[in-house]
């Protein structure tokens, strides 16, 4: 089978989502401030029409999907994310309050834990926050938690630093994707616009696994993983490399110009080495 349009937005899409509960289920976020709900069995095409649209107040940035629920994370730094209850009708998007450390920027990437218990969200500057929807402490537990030393207990919000070059870490990068393992759901992985991806142990507070290295343009400038998911079994990892326009017009020359082309790759995983770090 070959690709078939599924609708149409009245803007560029930024994100698709499907859920493996309902695999009819499409979910597409856009520039043009709205979530569309496809239902590809009904209608397909150019002029299909979405089973529903969900109104956002600022432009879609990133998507992530866990049946009932979908988080976008949006344009504005005081929107930040929004949280939609597909099993609702008419849907609507509900604000959801970033931590602190992350609440400068607008979301790059979003995530919900497996288990429904939170979410992440990561920045542009080089840091991940965890949400719980239970924590009671919010950006005070957070503010704490981001101490050299301190670490809030397990269920209280807090974010860490990642994606940072060079001798001082003083190069930072934005972290571009997120997804957690599905065998282990405390494992979170970061890809950044440095072109790395990390595995992260979220309850133990530390990097369990660098995935993958940077690979470089002619320009010498890394290439940006934008997008990265897992096999269902945790045995493979599918990444995308392109330029994320981070750089603006004159990277995205430089890298293009340079004989990049954007393409998707997978990595074959073996987690046995990340057993041996965790028990360590």
């Amino acid at each position: 089978g070959g690709l078939s349009a599924v609708g149409s937005h009245g803007g560029p899409v930024v994100a698709v989502a499907t859920a493996e509960p309902h695999p009819s289920v499409v979910l597409s976020a856009s520039l043009d401030k709205t979530v569309a709900v496809w239902d590809p069995r009904a209608s397909s095409g150019a002029g299909a029409k979405p089973a529903s649209t969900v109104a956002l107040p600022e432009r879609a940035l990133c998507l992530d999907l866990r049946w009932p629920h979908a988080l976008v994370g949006t344009g504005a730094a005081a929107a930040g994310a929004q949280l939609i209850d597909l099993r609702y009708a008419p849907a609507e998007a509900k604000p959801l309050k970033l931590h602190q450390s992350v609440s400068r920027f607008p979301p790059r990437s979003v995530a919900l834990f497996p288990g429904g218990e939170g979410f992440c969200a990561g920045s542009h500057d080089g840091r991940v926050a965890v949400h719980f929807h239970s924590s009671s402490a919010g950006g005070a537990a957070g503010a704490a938690a981001a101490a050299p030393k301190a670490k809030a207990p397990w269920g209280e919000d807090f974010s860490f630093k990642c994606h940072r070059q060079g001798a001082d870490k003083d190069r930072i990068y934005g972290v571009g994707a997120l997804s957690f393992f599905p065998a282990k759901p405390h494992l979170l992985a970061t890809a950044g616009s440095d072109g790395e991806c990390h595995l992260w142990d979220l309850k133990r507070r530390h990097k369990t696994a660098h995935l993958l290295k940077a690979s470089t343009a002619g320009s010498g400038a890394p290439v940006a993983l934008p997008a990265i998911a897992f096999s269902r079994g945790g045995d493979m990892l599918a990444y995308a490399r392109s330029d994320d326009w981070s750089g603006g017009a004159a990277a995205y020359e430089a890298t293009h110009g340079a004989g990049h082309a954007n393409d998707v790759r997978i990595l074959l995983l073996d987690p046995s080495g990340w057993e041996k770090r965790e028990a360590g």
